[in-house]
């Protein structure tokens, strides 16, 4: 095997471009790399490594030559479709969290935040005051809990004298 042969085998390697500098180019066994790390969900970082580079020498690549970019994009293509089939699972057996996040991020929906308000803990959970009202006129016209009335018409303890 020539040396030239061994080199094209690789999955990157360094070449001298025209201007005499040393930059790495990926090859296809470079590209299958990248593509299915990527689709394994592994980061950047990780896949420099996986062809014997730093990031930055990565991203250089990638500015470089296109196709390492759309192997990079087809690798988080896969990854993302299986993700959104395992949450497309979770959502059919019943999984409303995952419901709400599917309709939130495949269709849109955004979280409209609530006006200013007061929270005031209430034993086990919170009380939401709208802050154009005071407690006192919120609580008037919310029927929190038992209604006591005015005026106690035994002493819990007291025999009943009647």
């Amino acid at each position: 095997m020539g040396s030239t042969e061994y080199l094209d085998n690789l999955p990157a390697r360094r070449v001298v471009n025209d201007v005499g500098k040393s930059e790495y180019r990926i090859g296809a066994k470079g590209l299958k790399i990248v593509e299915e790390l990527s689709a394994r969900g592994c980061s950047v970082v990780t896949i420099a490594k996986a062809l014997r580079m730093g990031r930055d020498a990565f991203r250089r690549c990638r500015d470089r030559q296109p196709e390492v970019l759309e192997a990079l994009e087809r690798g988080r293509a896969v990854e993302h479709d299986q993700l959104v089939g395992n949450l497309r699972l979770a959502a059919n057996e019943g999984n409303v969290v995952a419901n709400i996040f599917l309709l939130k991020a495949r269709h849109d929906y955004i979280d409209m935040p609530l006006p200013p308000s007061v929270q005031v803990n209430v034993g086990a959970g919170v009380l939401v005051v709208p802050e154009r009202q005071t407690m006192e006129q919120f609580l008037e016209h919310q029927e929190i809990g038992p209604q006591r009335p005015e005026t106690v018409e035994r002493i819990p303890g007291e025999r009943n004298n009647n």
